[in-house]
C-alpha cells in the first residue's frame, strides 16, 4: 500500500525536486494532463462525429505518452521537448483543417502550445520556436482567408460547437493556470531558499569574522606572552648565574653564602614553576590533552600531592592548612587534577605575605566535592576579576617579588573544564581571595548515579 501511495505521490509523477530541474517538472505536468484531456476528448469528439479530430486526438494521447516516458523515465527532456514543438504544430494545423478552421478552437490550442514552449525550452531556442509557432498560425489564417471554402465547417449543430469550444478553454485553461501556479510555487521556494541561504552565508560569516578577530587577539596574545615568558626566564638565569659565579669565585662568610643559596633556590623554584605551566598549557594547545578520568580520593592525595606547597609555605612563615574530609571520591584525571590544586596553592601562597594563611577546605553535596584554597593575602582588584581565567600578556609579582605571566589560572580553569568540572572566584570579606573547583562525585553524573 505504501508502494501504491508513493507511486501516486506528485513526486513520483513528475519527478523529485532534488533529482528534476523545474522545466522537466513542469513538461512532465504538461504530458500527464494532456493524455487524460487528449484520451477524454476522443470520445467527446467521436460523440460529436469528429471523427478524424477524434482519430487525431488519439494519435496525441499515445504520442503525449511517449514524450512523458521519454523524459520522465529516459531523462531525455530535450529531445522530448523538441519533439513536442515540431508535432504538436504539425497536430494542430492538421487539426484546423478538420475542426472548422477559424470557427473551431484551434487558435486557443495554438496559444497553449505556445505557452508550454515558453516556459519548459531553453532560452537559446526560445526566439526559433516562437516564430515556428507565429508563422505557423498567420500561415494558415492567411491560407483561409484567401481560399475560405477550402476549409469546412465539421460541427453538426451549436451546441457541439459550444461544447467542444468549452471543453478546450477547460483544457488549456486547466493546463495554463497549472504551468503558473507550478512556476510560482517553485520561485517562492527558491526565492525563500535564496534567502535563507542568504542568512546563513551572512551570520557564518559574521562568526568568521568574529573567530578571526577572536584569533589575531588571541595570537597576539600568545606572542606577548611567549615574549614575556622568554624575558622572565632570561632574566631568573641571569641571576642564576650571577649567584653561581659569586659562589665560585668570591670569599663569604656563612651567612652571606647561606643566603645566596636560599635566594638561588626561590629564583630556580619559580622559573620551574613557570616552565611547568608553559610547558603544560603548550601540550594542551597543540597536542590535545588526554584526559584519564579515575576515582580520585581528595584527602589522600591532596595530603601526599602538597607537601613541597607545604614546604615552601613554611619558608615564607606561612600558616598552611589541610582541612579535608577523609573518603570523598571524585571523577576526575589524577595528574590534571593536581596540577589544578597545586597551581592554585602556589597562587595563594605567593600572593600571601610572611606571617598570613593558607587554607584548603572541601565542601561537598549529593553531585559535587568542591575544593577551596583560601588565603588572607593581597586578594584581587574588582577590576582584575573579570580577566582571572583568560589569557593575560602580563608579567606578575608576588609578596616576595615571585614572578609569573598569568598562565597557571588560565591552565586551571582549561584543565578543570576538560574533566568536566568548574572553576571560579570569590572574594573574602576581610581580606585576601578563595579560589574554588568543583569536581563531580565519582559515580555521579548529572545528579543521576551510575
Amino acid at each position: 500500500m505504501a508502494n501504491i501511495r508513493s507511486w501516486f505521490s506528485a513526486d513520483y509523477i513528475i519527478g523529485n525536486p532534488k533529482k528534476f530541474s523545474l522545466e522537466e517538472r513542469i513538461f512532465n505536468t504538461f504530458c500527464v494532463i494532456a493524455v487524460v484531456a487528449l484520451f477524454l476528448e476522443i470520445f467527446f469528439n467521436y460523440y460529436i462525429e469528429l471523427k478524424v479530430v477524434a482519430l487525431i486526438c488519439l494519435f496525441g494521447t499515445l504520442f503525449s505518452a511517449g514524450l512523458y516516458y521519454l523524459s520522465r523515465i529516459q531523462r531525455k527532456t530535450k529531445l522530448a521537448i523538441r519533439s513536442l514543438g515540431i508535432v504538436a504544430n504539425f497536430t494542430f494545423l492538421l487539426n484546423y483543417f478538420f475542426n472548422s478552421g477559424i470557427y473551431g478552437p484551434n487558435m486557443v490550442l495554438f496559444c497553449l502550445i505556445l505557452l508550454v514552449t515558453i516556459v519548459v525550452v531553453p532560452k537559446k531556442e526560445l526566439l526559433g520556436w516562437v516564430a515556428l509557432n507565429m508563422i505557423t498560425v498567420f500561415g494558415v489564417l492567411i491560407f483561409e482567408y484567401l481560399n475560405p471554402g477550402a476549409i469546412p465547417n465539421v460541427y453538426v449543430d451549436n451546441l457541439a460547437k459550444t461544447v467542444d469550444f468549452g471543453v478546450t478553454y477547460a483544457v488549456a485553461a486547466l493546463l495554463i493556470c497549472l504551468s503558473i501556479a507550478f512556476i510560482r510555487n517553485n520561485y517562492d521556494k527558491e526565492r525563500n531558499i535564496g534567502i535563507q541561504k542568504k542568512a546563513e552565508i551572512e551570520e557564518q560569516n559574521a562568526r568568521i569574522v568574529s573567530q578571526n578577530i577572536e584569533l589575531e587577539k588571541l595570537n597576539s596574545e600568545k606572542s606577548k606572552m611567549f615574549s614575556i615568558v622568554a624575558h622572565d626566564i632570561r632574566s631568573p638565569l641571569s641571576s642564576i648565574l650571577g649567584y653561581l659565579e659569586v659562589l665560585a669565585e668570591t670569599d663569604m662568610t656563612e651567612e652571606e653564602n647561606y643566603k645566596i643559596k636560599q635566594r638561588l633556590l626561590q629564583v630556580t623554584k619559580d622559573t620551574s614553576e613557570m616552565l611547568s605551566n608553559v610547558l603544560a598549557w603548550s601540550k594542551s594547545q597543540l597536542d590535545g590533552a588526554r584526559v584519564d578520568i579515575i576515582a580520585v580520593d581528595v584527602a589522600r592525595e591532596l595530603a601526599k600531592g602538597l607537601n613541597l606547597e607545604k614546604s615552601i609555605a613554611g619558608k615564607k612563615n606561612i600558616a598552611f592548612e589541610l582541612a579535608l574530609k577523609e573518603g570523598v571520591v571524585v571523577a576526575a584525571d589524577l595528574n590534571m587534577f593536581l596540577i589544578v590544586v597545586r597551581n592554585l596553592v602556589n597562587n595563594a601562597i605567593k600572593f600571601t605575605p610572611e606571617g598570613g594563611s593558607v587554607k584548603v577546605l572541601m565542601e561537598v553535596n549529593h553531585e559535587n566535592c568542591f575544593v577551596k584554597v583560601k588565603d588572607n593575602g593581597l586578594g584581587v582588584s574588582p577590576q582584575d576579576q573579570d580577566n582571572l581565567f583568560k589569557l593575560r600578556a602580563h608579567s606578575t609579582f608576588g609578596t616576595n617579588n615571585e614572578k609569573g605571566v598569568g598562565l597557571g589560572l588560565l591552565l586551571c580553569k582549561e584543565f578543570t573544564e576538560l574533566q568536566d568540572g568548574k572553576i571560579w572566584y570569590e572574594a573574602n570579606e576581610e581580606k585576601g581571595s578563595t579560589f574554588v573547583v568543583s569536581f563531580n562525585l565519582y559515580g555521579v553524573v548529572k545528579g543521576k548515579e551510575i
